[in-house]
């Protein structure tokens, strides 16, 4: 069985789907992740980049600095590389059709890109090359929780991807928007797409610290993650509890949605977990 889980940017797959990952590889599937924003920017750059750089401490390629990050991190899970990444840009390093900054404050919801299409055509003619390179099984990428222009980019690349391979799919609920009362639901899907409701899939406390410690591996990330005074053990216990009620899961858990069709008459195979 193998896995294709494609992340948005060069952490968010362990962030919102970590735990599934260190089960995934625990049960002997073999799982590729892909990482669509990781291509390595040229200067000069956008305000809001040059103050994320300062933040992160990275000199030199801001993005191969992340690469290695996320090496260590998904190592820390137990995948096996090669780990993919994608050649396209961080919203951070992106112009919009009129030439000005897509991010021109510290808010990746309030953007000023157009609707991307060429961007999200390219990025779903990759993942489909990925997809028949590696005899994909199944497909898992991010809901958009939170309305994150490069989160959105993603989803909706990958739904048109699957629209052509018929390859079932998952989405899971992006942390830490989530977490974020306010901004913790999910965009418009695109037409004809249908998704069934969430499901929280419990994970042990064992595989609960090794994604922990893969989330620590993210080093340049820590300080903007935990701005708000709390660690990130604390944040996910939060979310957890603070969730629990709904889905009733004892302890820590992710939760994800499965995509019933890509059509209205089209639907996919089923895709477990």
């Amino acid at each position: 069985m193998t896995t294709l889980v494609v992340s948005p940017h060069l952490d968010d797959a362990v962030l919102s789907y970590g735990g599934h990952l260190v089960q995934l590889a625990g049960a002997g599937e073999h799982v590729v992740v892909y990482t669509v924003f990781a291509g390595s920017p040229t200067p000069p750059y956008s305000p809001i980049a040059a103050t994320f750089h300062d933040q992160w401490a990275i000199v030199g390629d801001p993005v191969a600095a992340r690469r290695d990050e996320n090496d260590a991190a998904l190592a820390a899970l137990g995948i096996d590389p090669p780990y993919l990444c994608g050649p396209f840009l961080d919203s951070i390093y992106r112009r919009n059709a009129q030439g000005g900054w897509v991010i021109d404050d510290e808010n990746p919801m309030d953007h000023h890109a157009d609707d991307e299409d060429d961007l999200v055509a390219a990025v779903a003619a990759d993942i489909e090359r990925v997809i028949g390179e590696f005899s994909t099984d199944r497909v898992v990428t991010c809901a958009a929780v939170g309305n994150h222009v490069d989160h959105r980019r993603t989803r909706d690349s990958v739904l048109a991807a699957v629209a052509r391979t018929g390859s079932p799919l998952s989405l899971w609920d992006d942390f830490p928007y989530l977490a974020w009362p306010g901004v913790n639901v999910m965009p418009p899907l695109p037409a004809g797409v249908r998704v069934a409701e969430p499901v929280a899939v419990a994970v042990s406390d064992t595989d609960w610290a090794r994604k922990l410690r893969a989330v620590g591996a993210y080093a340049s990330q820590i300080a903007m993650l935990e701005s708000g005074g709390q660690t990130m053990s604390e944040q996910y216990a939060d979310d957890c509890a603070n969730r629990r009620g709904q889905y009733g899961v004892d302890g820590f858990y992710e939760t994800v949605r499965e995509v019933l069709a890509v059509t209205d008459s089209a639907p996919l195979r089923s895709a477990a977990r």
